[in-house]
């Protein structure tokens, strides 16, 4: 299965690593596929940028719309099958992307997430999922295991936003995210609605994304 693939990601401050980050999207063996980057209020010279490839393209005008806003203004801007969020920090490994679009372009599928390991420690778990606790509280889970001792694919409380896909037929029927929550927390509340229609939300391993947190 190779579904068009829509990339959106979000622009906020210095930057860094955005660079490294685009590449590895657009080093991906992707047939169909779209980067949309939305200008949250960057430094970064995001023209620049835009003009290296013509699947990047820049939407928004720098005003911060927060996390949950600025994604939903850039899934709403794209027109992939399947659609990618991932963070500005964080780097595609391997063939990360067109496998988590084919796993999450399913139809039995709910929520897809990659394994999340830390930039400085690459065998080192960022997230293999983040829990729910009955209080409300959500962390990045198995934080600074080895990510050797991950699950070949767990279904978990949620899927870190730093790096999820899902159909945009699901993201329509879910309403994307709520912007009540700005910043955080928007990832487990958007996997918790997923959880409520009867689908999954699921972390597969074998897909691995840096991220320099």
């Amino acid at each position: 299965m190779n579904p068009s693939v829509s990339v959106v990601l979000l622009a906020f401050g210095a930057e860094p690593w955005l660079q490294e980050c685009v590449g590895s999207v657009l080093d991906s063996a992707v047939k169909q596929l779209e980067v949309v980057v939305v200008d949250n209020g960057t430094e970064a010279d995001l023209a620049a940028l835009a003009a290296t490839d013509p699947r990047v393209r820049v939407i928004g005008d720098g005003t911060n719309l927060g996390f949950a806003g600025g994604v939903n203004a850039g899934v709403a801007a794209s027109s992939g099958e399947v659609v990618v969020l991932l963070n500005s920090d964080a780097e595609l490994l391997g063939t990360t992307l067109p496998d988590l679009a084919a796993a999450a372009a399913s139809p039995d599928a709910g929520i897809v997430g990659a394994l999340i390991v830390l930039g400085d420690e690459p065998d080192r778990v960022n997230s293999w999922g983040n829990p729910l606790h009955i209080l409300g509280l959500s962390w990045a889970g198995g934080f600074g295991e080895p990510a050797s001792s991950a699950p070949a694919a767990a279904e978990v409380a949620s899927a870190s936003g730093a790096c999820l896909a899902l159909r945009r037929e699901l993201w329509d029927r879910l309403g994307g995210f709520s912007e009540a929550y700005f910043a955080y927390y928007e990832d487990m509340d958007l996997c918790w609605r997923c959880h409520q229609l009867g689908l999954p939300v699921t972390v597969r391993s074998e897909l691995r994304v840096l991220h320099h947190y």
